[in-house]
């Protein structure tokens, strides 16, 4: 397959030209030091007494020593069948309910503007304060408060945020932008112009924080990835997210996946967080991925739902500008350097892997839900740029290539079908400055095991 090395030039000249700037959260208090890039999600179920407000209306505030505002993000979800999204009637015998997040410009349809028990309620870990005296910040609806008390699994410290319904005019972000995404399509609006029955439909969507940058050229084209943090040189380090059967098993990959049909659900941006999700592999048309992008870390959940497959692959293929970059993972602590020579490694089922060289660090958390018993699982690894594997896709060598290899086959997962196995994987990245040893990424590994959670009661 012919494939152009996209430059993140025009991705950086896009992001500068958006209106708002990026902002980074607050140092974390003391309980939460060791949680500054964890967001906390919580339901429009878990805060009853704000159910039925504008979504718009609803605002934050942690207290130290006095109220601060903090940015709050409210996405709404909804159910639907999930032929919705192709702009279709729904399966008439064997339905599959899911569900999503809303975005009135796709054909899955906006929220009811105002908060539900489906709806997600963001902010920062970094952003909580101490609990508040029994006073109220100015601007807000009097009684309207909710104490929410954060608690951090492992060790039980907590820290506090307060909702409130506002009375005037601030604004939920106070003040404050943590990502700026922007999805564009090459061909216009995504409703009139985007072809659901069979692709290509090229983007040159963008994702900016204080902290990195990402790429997209096609619903699974993820090519663009720079670390902004401290230290870092902030080169484009990724030539692809790739997606294949098997090593140099074109059958399947992210660039057919591309060609086939799909849709977006959902491509939203607000001041705490950024979502991009979409659905349609080939022969799994209502298989689903969705980056959830924050500040300093980003998730990517993909649910599969394909008939029976022999195995799987999702890693990340470096590019040249990674040369000299240590990789390393759970099993293999020590590293090797990704410099096109063949390295030899312990396989088996990695936690985490991670590079980290002068260009920054990227650490991936890997996690998986599933129904499918019994599943094999391996680390992959190849750095070959002299006889790799062949490359379906991307360019022609094989830099650090890295991440997850299901080698055992795996039954139906598309409910469709009819019974069918479940298969959630996340891969969740942090963004960081150069120098992180095994010790950071087990700590993020702790941290993704261990979510924050979180309380809520009227207050103050």
């Amino acid at each position: 397959m012919t494939h152009v090395r996209h430059s993140l030039v025009a991705v950086v000249v896009l992001a500068a030209a958006l209106t708002a700037c990026t902002s980074s959260p607050l140092p974390a208090p003391s309980a939460f030091a060791d949680r500054q890039t964890d967001p906390v999600v919580v339901t429009g179920a878990q805060v009853g007494a704000l159910k039925g407000t504008a979504v718009g209306d609803i605002v934050a505030f942690s207290w130290r020593g006095g109220w601060t505002q903090v940015p709050v993000q409210v996405d709404q979800r909804k159910t639907i069948e999930l032929n919705t999204a192709y702009n279709q009637p729904a399966n008439p015998t064997n339905p599959v309910m899911v569900t999503v997040y809303a975005d009135p410009n796709t054909f899955v349809g906006g929220g009811s503007g105002v908060l539900g028990d489906l709806d997600e309620i963001a902010f920062m870990a970094a952003d909580t304060g101490d609990v508040a005296p029994s006073t109220e910040p100015a601007g807000v609806v009097h009684g309207s408060g909710v104490h929410l008390t954060v608690t951090d699994p492992r060790n039980a410290h907590q820290a506090s945020t307060y909702l409130f319904r506002r009375s005037g005019t601030l604004s939920p972000d106070a003040g404050k932008h943590y990502v700026v995404y922007s999805f564009q399509l090459t061909s216009g609006a995504y409703k009139s112009t985007y072809k659901l029955g069979a692709g290509p439909n090229p983007e040159t969507s963008s994702l900016r924080t204080s902290f990195y940058t990402r790429a997209f050229h096609d619903r699974w084209l993820d090519d663009g990835l720079t670390v902004n943090t401290p230290g870092a040189t902030g080169v484009d380090i990724l030539d692809r997210q790739k997606e294949l059967f098997a090593p140099g098993n074109c059958v399947r990959s992210e660039d057919t996946f591309d060609a086939g049909e799909g849709a977006f659900l959902a491509n939203t941006s607000g001041p705490v967080r950024a979502i991009r999700s979409f659905i349609g592999a080939n022969s799994g048309p209502y298989t689903q991925r969705t980056h959830i992008f924050y500040a300093q870390r980003e998730e990517i959940i993909t649910n599969l739902r394909v008939h029976a497959i022999p195995g799987v692959m999702n890693f990340f293929d470096y590019s040249n500008a990674a040369r000299g970059m240590k990789y390393s993972n759970s099993l293999n602590t020590a590293g090797v350097t990704i410099d096109g020579k063949p390295d030899t490694l312990t396989a088996g089922a990695q936690q985490w892997d991670k590079v980290d060289g002068s260009q920054g660090a990227l650490t991936h958390v890997y996690t998986r839900s599933t129904t499918v018993s019994p599943i094999t699982t391996t680390n992959y690894y190849e750095d070959n740029d002299t006889n790799p594997t062949t490359q379906c896709t991307g360019d022609a060598v094989a830099l650090g290539s890295s991440g997850l290899w299901i080698t055992s086959g795996i039954p139906n997962t598309d409910p469709h079908l009819g019974t069918a196995a479940t298969l959630v994987g996340t891969d969740t990245m942090f963004y960081e400055s150069p120098g992180r040893v095994a010790a950071d990424a087990q700590l993020h590994a702790s941290q993704v095991a261990n979510a924050l959670s979180v309380a809520a009661q009227p207050g103050p």
